[in-house]
């Protein structure tokens, strides 16, 4: 259920131009801030934590079945990156990043994280349909899907 009925590129649009109207006004009295330059570091600060957003999605994915549970945050925020990487690369056993497995891990997880506001059986009849959408996508449609949810995790781990 999305709560608004806008395209998914204009609310991430919005949603930067806000994150950034907001800190401009808590930067207003630095001069060295300006806006050119806090666009620019916003941009640098998301594409360098998208691939690892990316990457904790896939192994959370991945480590559902497994006894010891990461949180999000601590795959995010806490966790080096060579660490994550090195960890989905063990969980995934004989797929690589680039499959299938890998992918719809990472949607799921991703998903997840995007539906951990909803109540448990919400959340659980939205993963349901995920579940369902999943094997009727392409790799094309599941590729984009995971790349927009990403994105929107993205900008919701640099608010933080």
């Amino acid at each position: 259920m999305r709560l608004f009925k806008l395209p998914m590129r204009q609310l991430v649009f919005i949603f930067s131009i806000l994150f950034l109207t907001s800190t401009y006004a808590q930067t207003a009295t630095d001069p060295a801030k300006n806006p050119d330059e806090m666009i620019k570091q916003f941009s640098l600060l998301h594409r360098d934590l998208m691939p690892k957003v990316a990457v904790a999605d896939m192994f959370y994915g991945c480590n559902l079945s497994q006894e010891k549970q990461f949180s999000f945050k601590e795959l995010i925020i806490d966790m080096d990156k060579d660490q994550l990487a090195s960890k989905l690369i063990v969980c995934l056993g004989e797929d690589n990043l680039a499959s299938d497995v890998a992918l719809n891990f990472g949607i799921k997880a991703c998903f997840i994280d995007q539906l951990s506001h909803l109540e448990e059986t919400e959340q659980q009849k939205s993963l349901n349909q995920v579940n369902n959408a999943l094997a009727k996508l392409s790799r094309a449609e599941r590729q984009k899907s995971f790349t927009q949810c990403v994105n929107n995790q993205t900008l919701k781990y640099l608010s933080q």
